[in-house]
């Protein structure tokens, strides 16, 4: 992928790091997107060190409604043109009623994790797609979560401090839908494809971790790696003729 100009959210998290070093390492030019003002700038400055390409940070706050038209006219500016949007971010804070027990879940958490992880990936296509109409290869990916597929074991938890939040698991499987009527909205032009990581390995208790391995068929977690692959596959030639399609990568865990 040559002089292709891409989009990435929550750009300077552990999968979107890897994913931009994926896009980066094929010539794509890079505009990261990150509540992280610190690491976003120092990310971006080591992406264009390192490769050679456009990169550049954008202090992204994804639940205020002005950010989307305020990111397509800086990005007009910049690029002209959009390829790739990657909706990588995803909602997790200490806010009060998020992270508690099905009967402490709050409605203020709730909301920020919807403006986040689903609403915030509408609006801001709908605000980038004027910019991606001179694509020849647009492509969109979301990035879902299996426990916006399935139900959540609550028994892989106890005895940590783990949780499983019913407003993530709505909010991805809301995602899921949106892919789906995005990609019939949008086609034949731009393809939008959702990425479904399991379970990434980032150093979680071994219990946790046991319990995971031995529900899972490949006997291990996923890695940024693995995730970014899949997405990178999504966005390039390679998957040309896929479309509203959702990508498992989750070492079979789904299967049963």
């Amino acid at each position: 992928m040559n002089e292709t100009y891409a989009v990435i959210t929550g750009g300077a998290g552990h999968i979107g790091q890897e994913v931009c070093k994926q896009l980066a390492r094929s010539g794509t030019h890079l505009a990261v997107l990150d509540k992280n003002k610190e690491l976003g700038m120092e990310f971006a400055a080591k992406l264009k060190s390192d490769f050679k390409t456009e990169a550049f940070f954008l202090d992204a706050d994804l639940m205020a409604p002005a950010t989307f038209t305020e990111v397509a006219s800086i990005l007009k500016t910049r690029f002209g043109r959009i390829d790739f949007i990657v909706n990588n971010a995803a909602y997790y804070d200490d806010t009060p009623g998020w992270g508690v027990p099905f009967e402490e879940e709050g409605y203020e958490a709730w909301m920020k994790v919807m403006r986040v992880n689903l609403l915030a990936p509408f609006f801001l296509v709908q605000n980038l797609v004027p910019l991606m109409k001179g694509s020849s290869c647009g492509s969109i990916v979301n990035v879902g979560s299996i426990y916006g597929m399935v139900g959540p074991d609550h028994g892989l938890y106890a005895g940590t401090d783990m949780t499983n939040p019913a407003a993530y698991a709505a909010s991805k499987g809301g995602l899921l839908a949106l892919t789906k009527w995005l990609s019939t909205v949008l086609a034949p032009e731009i393809r939008v494809n959702t990425v479904t990581p399991g379970g990434v390995e980032r150093g979680q208790v071994e219990v946790f971790k046991e319990r995971y391995l031995a529900r899972t068929p490949l006997k291990r977690m996923a890695t940024e790696t693995d995730v970014a692959n899949t997405i990178y596959f999504l966005l390039s030639t390679a998957s040309s003729y896929m479309t509203g399609q959702n990508l498992v990568v989750d070492g079979g865990w789904t299967v049963w």
